[in-house]
Formats: structure tokens, C-alpha cells, sequence
């Protein structure tokens, strides 16, 4: 009787022995054992082997990507404004030993140290760069708290910035600012945009004027060459015919005629002096060549009676044949030898307002 009951005894012993010498850990999950106090292994998922009553499982800590979340810190940045910046960060247990025996909480270390590491990286950067450069500050904290935790058996996989809360009356000068930079550009671009404008109409005003001057001198050069044939042709025409020194005095005789009278027609008093004895002859070589019966009509009448000749000469004196002087003449003098020469009378003198 006994020998049943220390068999059965003996039974349930070796049982519950055998059965607490198994150990099963789940998937995403790492337990760290220890034997009389000491470390002994780390036991990955699945069955593992324990000597019970020797060893004891001393922590179970899951092996997945974890969170902690921080709440909104006060920080100063390097121009002296004062935020509040919260922050995430993303970390998971890489060696389960050296996070059980190098540090006492990680939880709290891994905080503390991500609120160091913030409060640290924006204080060194001003409000224009935190706002901008959210990226930068988040790779410079990483760095940080890696640096921090590679003693830790703790690998620290991402950290974000969270809300940055700035003081209102910042963001009114800020938005000022944002305002002012806007108009700035504006005028700016106003500016440029004036400037392109009266760059391209200086170019084609510059561009008409080089046309237009390329085409006046066109102009005048064909002018110039139309004129000098046809004084080649005058002057040929001239030189052919045997009256052609005759048609010349007449031509200039004409001209010289209806420049007095262009003078004349101005509505200003104007008194002009003409040598009597050059307008005579310039008139009789006139008379001359015009036809025979009215140079005699004109001989034998007093200059402006003749319905031929036109009202602005009609007031001219009357009009001698020109004799021309003799070398007795030319010789003698035409005042008296001891009177002086004085002023010519005005009878000379052609008022140009009657023509």
C-alpha cells in the first residue's frame, strides 16, 4: 500500500517536473531566463527547455515595434521665442539582456531621453528653420537618441516632431512679415515686368527708327540719282541744241522773277535791295527769248500796261532796252568826280509788299 501511494507520489512529481521544464514563448515575444539570479539565456517563440526550481524566467518582453508618445515640452529657440513641441518616437528590443541589466526603466529613459533630445535641436535652430526644416530636426534628434541608446539593447527606428504651439502674437508678426515678403515680390515682379516692357518698345522704337532710316536714305538716294539724270539729260539736251544757252537764261530770268514775288507774298513789311541795273537786264534777256510780236508790244508800252504780263509785276518801272556801254563808259565814273558816293536813293529801293 505504500509503495502505491509514494509511486503515485512519485508519478505526479516527475509529471509536473517534466511539464514545467517546457516553455512556450509566443511569436513576437523574447523572455530572458535566469538561474539562481544570473543570467542564464534568452529564450526565442516556440519550446524551449528549463531546469525548474534551478531556472526562473525573469522577463518577457515583446520583441515588436513600439511607440511612445510625448507630450507637448516647453522649448526655447536660438532667436529666444518660446514653443511647445511634442514628439514621437518608434523603437523596438533588440537584446533583451542588455535592456534588463543596463538600464533600470527603458520607458522612461527612452522619454526622458527623447525630451532632452528635442528641447536640445531647437534651441539650436530659430522659428524659420523649425517650421521649414521639420525633416532635418527629426534625422538630428535619431542620431541623438541612437547615440544615447546603443547601450542599451534598443533600437530607436524613427522620431517624429509632433505639434509645435507658438505664441499668438508670433504668428500675428509672422504673418506680417509673410505679408510684407509677398508684396515685395509683387513689386518686384511689377518692376520686372515694367522693365521687360520698356526694354521691348525701346527695341522697336529703336528698330522702326533704323527702318525708317533705311528707307529715307533709300528714298533720297533714288532721289539723288533720279536728279542727276536729269540734269545729265538737261545738261546733254543743252549742249545739242542751238538754242540751248537762251533756254538757260530764260529758265534762270523765270526763277529769278518768281523769287521776288515769293518774297513779296509774305505777310511781313520787308524792304529789298536789288541792283536796277542787274533787274533789267535780267528782265530784257526774259523779253527777249519770249515771242517776237510780245517783247514788241512790251518794248513799246510801259512795263505793267500789257494784259500779259501778270499783276504782282504790273507795279515794276518801266522797262528800257538795255544798250550795253561802251569802253568810254565802262571808263568814266557814274557820280560827279568831286560829290562823293552816298547812300543810293530809295527810289531804287523794291518795296516787295506791291508785288
Amino acid at each position: 500500500m505504500e509503495a502505491t501511494i509514494f509511486s503515485i507520489v512519485f508519478a505526479l512529481l516527475s509529471g509536473t517536473y517534466i511539464y514545467r521544464s517546457f516553455q512556450i514563448i509566443e511569436e513576437g515575444q523574447i523572455a530572458l531566463v535566469e538561474r539562481f539570479g544570473k543570467y542564464q539565456k534568452t529564450m526565442e517563440p516556440g519550446i524551449n527547455i528549463v531546469l525548474p526550481f534551478l531556472d526562473r524566467v525573469a522577463l518577457i518582453q515583446s520583441s515588436r515595434e513600439q511607440v511612445l508618445e510625448m507630450s507637448p515640452q516647453p522649448c526655447t529657440t536660438s532667436d529666444s521665442v518660446s514653443v511647445s513641441v511634442s514628439g514621437v518616437m518608434y523603437w523596438q528590443v533588440t537584446d533583451l539582456k542588455q535592456a534588463k541589466y543596463n538600464i533600470e526603466n527603458v520607458d522612461k529613459s527612452l522619454s526622458v531621453s527623447l525630451a532632452t533630445q528635442i528641447q536640445t535641436q531647437i534651441g539650436r535652430c530659430d522659428l524659420d528653420n523649425i517650421i521649414g526644416g521639420q525633416e532635418r530636426i527629426n534625422e538630428e534628434i535619431l542620431q541623438g537618441i541612437s547615440s544615447d541608446t546603443k547601450d542599451w539593447g534598443i533600437r530607436v527606428l524613427r522620431v517624429r516632431l509632433g505639434e509645435i504651439t507658438i505664441p499668438t502674437s508670433v504668428l500675428l508678426s509672422m504673418e506680417k512679415q509673410k505679408a510684407a515678403e509677398i508684396e515685395k515680390k509683387a513689386m518686384i515682379s511689377l518692376s520686372e515686368g515694367e522693365k521687360t516692357s520698356e526694354i521691348k518698345k525701346a527695341e522697336a522704337v529703336a528698330l522702326s527708327n533704323k527702318v525708317l532710316a533705311e528707307s529715307e536714305r533709300q528714298v533720297r538716294l533714288e532721289q539723288t540719282e533720279a536728279m542727276a539724270l536729269s540734269i545729265e539729260r538737261i545738261a546733254e539736251a543743252i549742249a545739242n541744241h542751238p538754242h540751248g544757252q537762251d533756254a538757260v537764261q530764260y529758265l534762270l530770268a523765270q526763277k529769278y522773277l518768281e523769287m521776288g514775288q515769293a518774297i513779296g507774298q509774305s505777310p511781313s513789311s520787308k524792304v529789298l535791295f536789288m541792283d536796277p541795273q542787274s533787274l533789267p537786264g535780267a528782265i530784257q534777256s526774259l523779253l527777249a527769248m519770249t515771242d517776237n510780236k510780245i517783247a514788241e508790244a512790251i518794248a513799246k508800252k510801259p512795263f505793267g500796261e500789257s494784259s500779259n504780263i501778270p499783276p504782282a509785276l504790273r507795279n515794276l518801272p518801266e522797262v528800257k532796252p538795255f544798250r550795253t556801254p561802251t569802253s568810254k563808259e565802262k571808263a568814266e565814273p557814274t557820280h560827279p568826280p568831286n560829290q562823293p558816293e552816298g547812300p543810293k536813293d530809295n527810289d531804287n529801293d523794291l518795296d516787295l509788299d506791291n508785288l
